[in-house]
């Protein structure tokens, strides 16, 4: 403003100058209308830019949280730093790569220009980036393998075997978008595991021979152990074409001094529609007693495939409510309890997550079997997992269920001891003027419905409800947010809300937990992941084969988070289910809420609401620029980390403020 005030004076002194003549009169006219026009500009740029073009423009950060000013107490400061190469012309042009925040299609884009991996993750999270190949006039029979990482000051190492994953991306040509703003053509999606994490047999992701002039990315997973100190990991990436070596990428790695929970502070309810591998591995439920530990019982084979689901899914720090789906008959809960309590406590299941002690934050009551409410009541309160059992009582009244439904569902919840919770999905206004708002414990509106296009944010307005114990504010994803659900119709290009869809940015996959921290929401419900394993789906074509196509209800992917890893498909001798990319995403931003989370419990929630709106304004107004989401969540591992190391001793000396408040 200083700036503009002198510009100002100083334009004005020369417009009297040349008012003495014709030619400065209208000279001065010129200034005067160009002065109006800058000051209109400089008034409305607030308005017209946030947040995209600030967001966009924000220039990148040093991943290491160093303030300028030496600290030798700080794991990570600067001095520390090992160097790696970082001469583009050191490496081969056709291999490169990318953080996770990216698609590169199988067909189409140039090679990009960093050939080195630099990356942040706390304790007890997933770090991941991506490497791309891409072939020349000559096939490439492709193969990528990781190194461990290792702190040179300390000696402490990342191992390979246990806590890195190399997946080959497949892909899905997709033809139709689910709104105009969707991308078209052969998109990643499907994620292969050289060794799978569970069974740890191996897979044909490699060698893989990449066509002449195709792409081929790979994305690579680090855990790091919640164990391991503070500091920095280096490593190597090999990428070879057969028996050759392409190129040997530097990994540096910035392990942050806190650590995420295994369990997900924003609880979820992903929920599976019961078809699960059974089908797709071994062509009718009814042949699942070839599932490993089913002894030739095709109904433990099919249960077992649930609870392989849902421990992939906590790996993804994410809760699959409704996996129990064998109830018990007479009230004989001992297969049950051994079956899906590990799920429930946090231990070793059939098989086990990588995340030590991950465990489901929601269950959904299942009305299978003759277990009555009050059995299941007395016996999930015995072993102390009642407060996460709920009812989902009513889906989006009145088009799938009766207004006049709810009441007498919710009486039986709420007749047993202790009272289960009841879900409905609707918003609060149309649950109060249908005088069902007293009998519902967990409401659960679509997203659009809390803060929409046509719809002012009526977050406050579930505050009073909010207040009495025991009511739960959840929400979710609906097609019509991103689709018009109608198959070959696509949407708009107003629909930019965050979204699951293939064909949508890697940001609006991954800022859903972002927003749910804005927003102050308990749990996020998704209504399938596995709908197309045994639903047809696709368009024209209608098939049920979802690694052709995960198309519908107008949308890429929905119902869809993951592909059924058969061994016709991917080798070995066990199916299992395989993450999508999106579904890394989803992964990556419930870590991002851990450190909004964090914190907000610090007492630092104005400096992580503020870090949110940086590139967000709300539902459907956000930054698609990747660096801008970089950015923030950088800005909330350092601020947590400079929480967790002792200042430098200089700055106390000269008396400076502490950088970390």
């Amino acid at each position: 403003m200083g700036l503009l005030l002198l510009s100002l004076i100083l334009s004005c002194l020369l417009g009297l100058l040349l008012r003495r003549n014709q030619l400065g009169a209208i000279l001065w006219r010129a200034l005067v209308l160009g002065i109006a026009l800058l000051v209109i500009s400089i008034r409305l740029s607030p308005i017209v830019s946030f947040p995209l073009s600030r967001a966009m423009s924000a220039a990148p950060v040093d991943e290491s949280p160093g303030q300028g000013i030496p600290n030798q107490a700080d794991p990570l400061d600067p001095s520390y730093r090992p160097k790696i190469d970082t001469t583009p012309r050191d490496y081969p042009g056709n291999v490169w790569v990318t953080d996770s925040l990216q698609k590169v299609h199988q067909d189409t884009g140039n090679p990009g220009s960093v050939h080195w991996a630099i990356l942040s993750a706390a304790k007890n999270e997933f770090g991941d980036f991506q490497v791309h190949v891409q072939a020349g006039a000559s096939p490439v029979s492709l193969s990528v393998t990781v190194s461990d990482l290792v702190n040179a000051r300390t000696g402490a190492s990342i191992s390979h075997l246990t806590n890195v994953i190399v997946y080959r991306e497949a892909y899905l040509n997709i033809t139709m978008p689910s709104n105009v703003n969707g991308t078209l053509g052969l998109t990643p999606d499907i994620l292969i595991p050289a060794i799978d994490p569970y069974y740890h047999q191996s897979r044909n992701a490699f060698p893989y021979t990449i066509s002449p002039h195709q792409n081929q990315s790979v994305w690579i997973d680090v855990l790091v152990p919640p164990g391991v100190s503070s500091g920095y990991y280096s490593g190597i990436v090999t990428v070879n074409d057969g028996g050759k070596t392409l190129a040997t990428i530097p990994v540096l790695l910035s392990v942050w001094n806190f650590t995420l929970p295994s369990t997900a502070t924003l609880k979820t309810a992903f929920r599976l529609t019961g078809y699960g591998l059974c089908d797709q591995a071994y062509g009718v439920e009814t042949n699942c007693g070839a599932y490993p530990g089913a002894h030739g019982n095709w109904v433990s084979g099919s249960d077992l495939t649930h609870v392989d689901q849902a421990v992939m899914f906590l790996d993804h720090r994410v809760s699959l409510a409704n996996a129990p789906m064998t109830t018990p008959y007479d009230n004989n809960w001992d297969t049950f309890n051994k079956l899906y309590g590990p799920l429930f406590d946090g231990t070793t299941a059939h098989t086990r997550t990588m995340l030590a002690g991950a465990q489901l934050t929601n269950i959904e009551l299942n009305r299978g079997g003759n277990a009555t409410r009050q059995q299941w009541a007395t016996n999930f309160q015995a072993h102390g997992w009642m407060p996460k059992v709920y009812d989902y009582t009513c889906d989006e009244p009145p088009e799938n269920c009766s207004w006049a439904d709810i009441l007498p569902k919710a009486a039986m919840n709420r007749a047993v001891s202790p009272p289960i919770r009841t879900l409905v999905t609707t918003t609060i206004h149309k649950a109060a003027a249908q005088n069902v708002l007293s009998s519902i414990d967990i409401l659960s509106p679509v997203a659009n419905e809390m803060d929409g296009l046509n719809t002012a944010n009526q977050r406050s307005t579930y505050n009073a409800w909010l207040a009495s114990p025991g009511h739960n504010l959840w929400w979710y994803q609906a097609c019509d947010v991103v689709s018009t659900c109608d198959n070959g119709k696509p949407g708009n290009a107003y629909q930019t809300f965050g979204s699951y869809m293939i064909d949508s940015t890697p940001v609006a996959n991954r800022v859903f937990q972002w927003l749910a921290y804005m927003y102050g929401i308990e749990t996020e419900l998704y209504y399938f992941t596995d709908f197309c394993w045994g639903t047809p789906c696709g368009y024209p074509t209608r098939a049920v084969d979802p690694w052709t196509s995960i198309y519908i209800f107008g949308g890429n992917g929905d119902g869809t988070l993951e592909y059924p890893g058969t061994p016709a498909k991917i080798g070995g001798t066990t199916p299992i289910p395989l993450p999508s990319i999106r579904l890394k995403h989803i992964r990556d931003g419930m870590q991002d809420y851990e450190y909004l989370a964090a914190l907000d419990k610090a007492g630092y929630a104005n400096f992580a609401r503020a870090t949110a709106e940086s590139f967000i304004a709300n539902p459907y107004t956000f930054s698609d620029n990747p660096q801008a989401m970089v950015n923030a969540r950088r800005a909330l591992g350092n601020k947590l980390h400079l929480l967790s190391v002792p200042p430098a001793s200089s700055v106390q000396q000269t008396g400076e403020a502490d950088s970390r408040k």
